[in-house]
């Protein structure tokens, strides 16, 4: 190893240990740059450990993570001015919230997808908030789409009705799911749910068996329970009744995520989940029960993928998820057509 690069290093890091001078902007800097990693390191911990455990990191885990990012505005042009040092500690920080903090996805694992001869379908996944306010009508959405199975979540009666009677499509009507199909809906079966509802819960969760052009593959729609009502109390100013209330959407969703994840692993074969799940990919309770199969859009996705629409913030809590009987070839996001939530899409290669 070279000792003069040998030496640049630790003088780099030896410079780190303290601001560049006494002047007050590169005191700033420094403190800035410190603060911005513990805040980055912080918001990590509490996403990733304590998301749906406890109140204030199931609010900052659905909340505008975003702004989490803001102090780097300032920062960055500080540190480059100032003490250029800084600019690698910022960047590290940085990229470990864009990434694992906001939940930034580059795709990258697609690129490792190489050709197979098995069957691909385009899935697409979409709670439709009724179907009433729809830009396009259900035909043109699923022309649009080019899908094979669409899964659709609060499937309104007219929804429903307009999907019966589309030529060349399987409908089944269920729990208020829909799920519209190319290939024959051989058979459906329903989670029981009178135990989640007797608590206030969702967990409407359907099953279906398709067969893919002589192929059985199975396919679950499901909807679970919203934190939404806690976050609105705490909001408003309610702040014990919010409180109380995450809290109590959290367990009851994570019995929701085990218990649909259990009704799903007891059908062999070939599966794919879709649906409103409610629940970010960083929550701790999904990836407890839903860490073991693939998510498409962590598999093949690239951008932030938020499916809630709530103002400045977007959540991703829609997903499309697939055994390992299944290869991810590509995962997106579909554009507005008149929800409070967006479509998200897949196309998935038989193994």
């Amino acid at each position: 190893m070279d000792p003069k690069r040998t030496r640049r290093v630790l003088r780099w890091f030896k410079n780190l240990r303290r601001p560049a001078s006494r002047e007050w902007p590169d005191r700033a800097a420094w403190w800035g740059t410190a603060g911005f990693v513990a805040l980055a390191i912080i918001a990590w911990a509490l996403i990733w450990g304590l998301g749906d455990r406890w109140w204030p990191a199931t609010v900052l885990l659905f909340g505008p993570r975003w702004v989490l990012l803001l102090p780097l505005v300032g920062l960055f042009p500080l540190a480059a001015l100032r003490d250029r040092a800084l600019l690698i500690p910022l960047t590290l920080a940085g990229v470990l919230l864009l990434g694992p903090g906001l939940g930034f996805q580059t795709g990258w694992r697609s690129l490792l997808a190489g050709g197979g001869p098995g069957p691909e379908v385009r899935v697409v996944s979409f709670n439709a908030m009724s179907g009433r306010n729809l830009v396009w009508s259900p035909s043109n959405l699923l022309l649009d789409w080019e899908a094979d199975i669409a899964a659709f979540q609060e499937c309104g009666r007219e929804l429903a009705g307009v999907l019966k009677e589309l030529s060349g499509w399987h409908v089944d009507v269920r729990l208020g799911l829909c799920l519209a199909s190319r290939f024959e809906i051989v058979g459906v079966r329903e989670m029981d749910r009178e135990a989640l509802a007797f608590a206030g819960g969702a967990g409407m969760v359907a099953t279906y068996e398709l067969d893919m052009d002589g192929v059985p593959i199975l396919v679950t729609n499901l909807h679970l329970e919203t934190p939404r009502a806690g976050f609105e109390l705490i909001r408003s100013g309610r702040l014990a009744q919010g409180i109380s209330l995450v809290r109590e959407k959290s367990l009851l969703r994570g019995v929701e995520l085990r218990r649909a994840r259990f009704w799903a692993e007891g059908f062999p074969g070939p599966h794919i989940v879709v649906g409103d799940f409610n629940t970010p990919p960083e929550s701790r309770s999904y990836r407890e029960s839903w860490g073991g199969w693939q998510n498409s859009f962590s598999v093949a996705g690239s951008g932030f993928g938020g499916t809630r629409l709530n103002g400045w913030i977007r959540v991703r809590i829609d997903h499309i998820l697939a055994n390992d009987s299944w290869q991810v070839m590509d995962a997106w996001v579909e554009e507005d057509v008149g929800s409070d939530h967006l479509p998200v899409g897949a196309v998935l290669r038989l193994r």
